[in-house]
């Protein structure tokens, strides 16, 4: 009888530990169906060879000399070429510099400004600033860059 007593409770424990068990593995599953469900979306017969791409008038931008504590504000424009809409997900610099771009997708063909405002304050001499873009292209990061003096 005591034998009995003492495996009841080991076997609870065991079937409670088969049981979260199960559960992880049947969300492992589910997550891995919707990635599976989420690829077929980007990779479905409407979209495929329809991917955006990002060109710009220049890979690297002179902006001239500015003066230390000042604001530079210029505007870089890339196109389209790509048969896709073009769709930025995330665009960055430096903390020394904000940027502005078109949230809403880019339809193939079309030419789209970016607004840079570069704040020079506690800089100093040549500035290389890079620009990085991750959209839906492929490569899905471009890059380009602008170069600036700033003179005290």
């Amino acid at each position: 009888m005591k034998i009995k007593i003492c495996v009841l409770p080991v076997l609870l424990i065991l079937l409670g530990v088969c049981v979260a068990c199960s559960i992880a593995q049947k969300k492992t599953q589910d997550a891995g169906k919707a990635n599976s469900i989420n690829s077929q979306k980007i990779e479905s017969p409407d979209t495929i060879g329809k991917i955006a791409k990002l060109v710009f008038d220049s890979t690297n931008y002179h902006f001239g000399s500015l003066k230390q504590g000042s604001l530079l504000k210029k505007e870089i424009y890339f196109t389209n070429p790509g048969p896709g809409d073009l769709v930025i997900e995330l665009m960055s610099a430096c903390e020394c510099t904000s940027l502005d771009w078109s949230r809403l997708p880019i339809k193939p063909g079309t030419r789209s400004p970016i607004k840079i405002i570069y704040n020079s304050k506690d800089k100093i001499g040549p500035q290389i600033v890079d620009i990085e873009i991750t959209a839906n292209t492929n490569p899905p990061t471009t890059y380009c860059k602008f170069n600036l003096l700033v003179e005290l």
